[in-house]
């Protein structure tokens, strides 16, 4: 690897971080809104359109990288592992995006399963980012070992608004269908916050993990 490669896939993977950074912060927003009853940010949009915006950036610089240099080895590898995560990563604030958006209208306090997802998922992310950075790839395990109670969670949020909504009452059906659609973001993000982990243990190990090949 020359010096130069050297300094551009640094200068990438600390682009990366920002950018985890900025997506964590929409998540945890989307989170705190969700279980605390805190207000809606001012503009949850701009952070939104800032993730949108470098996520462009960060691919055009992983294109640029990949025409001039060719790499090959672990260069590319963390490469492909930028160009997956950085599209992960947006994904994530979509779904977030859709949190922050549906929270406010929802007529009451979620369920317990609702809120132990939320939590969840938010702690999943936290440690991929961090697997990420760090290239971790035991923290990258520990999360996918939490894939499989994330999603009995996300089934229990569904059962608990079929629960809910069965009482006939109008409010009730309509903070059900909120509840559902919110559940489904979440155990998106979830299941995103795995990729990243896959991510990480492709960039150090080499293993392409997907399709439930993750666990032990």
């Amino acid at each position: 690897m020359s010096k130069q490669t050297a300094d551009e896939l640094r200068q990438l993977a600390s682009l990366l971080e920002r950018q985890g950074e900025r997506v964590l912060r929409q998540v945890t927003a989307a989170c705190s809104i969700l279980t605390n009853s805190v207000s809606k940010p001012a503009d949850p949009k701009a952070l939104e359109d800032d993730i949108d915006r470098e996520e462009v950036v960060l691919e055009e610089e992983c294109l640029r990288i990949m025409a001039l240099h060719h790499p090959v080895g672990g260069d590319l590898r963390a490469l492909v592992t930028v160009l997956r995560a950085n599209g992960d990563l947006e994904r994530i604030a979509d779904h977030a995006l859709s949190v922050l958006e549906a929270s406010p209208n929802l007529s009451g306090p979620v369920g317990d399963a609702l809120s132990l997802l939320s939590s969840r998922i938010l702690s999943m992310l936290g440690r991929s980012l961090h697997a990420l950075r760090e290239r971790d790839s035991r923290v990258a395990q520990s999360v996918l070992d939490e894939s499989p109670s994330m999603r009995s969670l996300s089934r229990a949020t569904w059962g608990n608004a079929r629960t809910r909504a069965g009482s006939g009452d109008a409010a009730d059906i309509d903070h059900s269908f909120l509840e559902i659609r919110i559940g489904q973001d979440l155990r998106r993000i979830g299941d995103l916050a795995c990729n990243l982990a896959e991510d990480v243990l492709y960039w150090e190990d080499g293993k392409i993990v997907r399709h439930g090949g993750a666990g032990p």
